[in-house]
């Protein structure tokens, strides 16, 4: 997602709508991606039911709602919109990834097809949503005739959190040992409007007593201040590298 154009939106309900639709996007992205390296990970040192369980759960809390509402209220009403036409009447995305989602919820698919079909399904959501985000938001917040606030009043606006690992279930531990395969976020490329609800989100996918790295141009202090009060001042930082060119940070959840 670009997200960086400027938007003229037709009143200040709409422009307030695009701008929350598009963090509650970018958390969504994120934390498909996290969910997606958490799923490659276990493909190779165990844990593979605990991570299909994870991708499911987030399928039928959030993602699996969010494309059913968007079909049967987003894309409709963004149909009578002429700059938005082409693109809806192009958007098969939201059938495709609920077919990728019920296969990773089969616990008949082998871990190659498995690891392929979370791969694909992390690619569709990335495409699909950032045409949302990028073109049919915009333009829907710009057509005077219709009011983005009421078409997106169905969507999700929020993931829930990973469920706590119980102990000895396989999450971290107090010893000062770090898990080789960590997931990492670099948010260098990713644009400033929506890089911090995307760490949101892939923070979000991360277990309690687990990790995740951060990679940042700069020292990510006000980021780290919100994911304290968003997740009740449970995360641990450590900084791994401070600059120049990248600061890398573990945040844990504890």
């Amino acid at each position: 997602m670009t997200t960086n154009d400027v938007v003229m939106a037709s009143n200040a309900a709409d422009a307030d709508t695009l701008e929350q639709q598009r963090q509650a996007i970018a958390e969504i992205t994120g934390r498909v991606s996290a969910l997606e390296s958490a799923l490659l990970r276990a493909a190779s040192s165990g844990g593979l039911d605990e991570a299909r369980t994870a991708v499911s759960a987030f399928d039928s809390q959030t993602l699996g709602p969010w494309l059913e509402a968007a079909q049967r209220r987003l894309l409709p009403g963004a149909a009578g919109v002429e700059r938005a036409r082409l693109l809806v009447e192009g958007l098969i995305g939201a059938r495709m990834i609920g077919q990728l989602t019920q296969r990773v919820a089969s616990a008949n698919t082998d871990t190659v097809n498995l690891v392929a079909d979370v791969s694909a399904m992390r690619a569709l959501v990335e495409v699909f949503f950032g045409k949302i985000a990028d073109i049919l938001l915009p333009a829907l917040a710009e057509d005077g005739a219709v009011s983005l606030k009421d078409l997106v009043a169905e969507l999700p606006t929020a993931a829930p959190a990973a469920p706590a690992q119980p102990h000895g279930g396989g999450g971290g531990c107090a010893c000062g040992e770090h898990d080789h395969d960590e997931p990492e976020l670099d948010v260098r490329q990713i644009p400033h409007a929506i890089r911090h609800a995307t760490v949101f989100g892939a923070f979000d996918a991360v277990p309690a007593g687990r990790s995740m790295i951060l990679v940042a141009h700069h020292d990510p202090i006000p980021l780290l201040h919100q994911l304290a009060d968003r997740n009740g001042g449970r995360i641990q930082v450590e900084y791994e590298e401070r600059g120049p060119e990248a600061w890398r940070l573990r945040l844990t959840r504890v």
